[in-house]
């Protein structure tokens, strides 16, 4: 039995997200940083789980190597989870295609509420998609990729 999910992916390349960490020089910095994208992180949410009128449920943040992930488990079924070092990385994993799509529509609607305007905007926000393909999706070796090329 072939088992299939749909999922949506990602990558704010030009890094406007304010929930985005940003780099700091000294310990106090970071811990100020990071309370303040968290609590940006927490408006996004609450935005999202609003457009999608479905409650979703923290389950907690992992660091591994450079990366901080946050991840949130969605009341009916779903999975979203975070990078949220620049460039922010989302994806977002679904048991059906329906359910998929109805969070890609949520999702479109609080990125369009939360970022600036302008074309990145646009070019973002007509850049998400729906997938099964495993082969389209982000991984880990591809934001080490991108990461490395902007040199940051």
């Amino acid at each position: 039995m072939k088992l299939t999910h749909s999922f949506i992916s990602a990558l704010d390349m030009n890094e406007q997200l304010p929930f985005a960490l940003k780099k700091t020089k000294t310990l106090q910095e970071s811990f100020a940083e990071q309370e303040r994208a968290k609590e940006e992180l927490q408006k996004f949410i609450k935005k999202l789980e609003k457009n999608l009128n479905e409650d979703m449920c923290y389950i907690g943040m992992d660091v591994i190597g450079e990366k901080s992930y946050e991840r949130f488990m969605l009341k009916n079924s779903g999975f979203f989870e975070l990078i949220v070092e620049n460039p922010v990385a989302m994806t977002a994993h679904f048991p059906e295609t329906k359910r998929a799509e109805n969070f890609l529509n949520a999702l479109k609607k609080t990125l369009d509420q939360t970022l600036p305007r302008g074309p990145a905007k646009d070019i973002f926000l007509n850049s998400l998609e729906v997938n099964q393909d495993e082969d389209t999706s982000l991984k880990v070796e591809g934001w080490h990729k991108i990461k490395e090329i902007r040199g940051k």
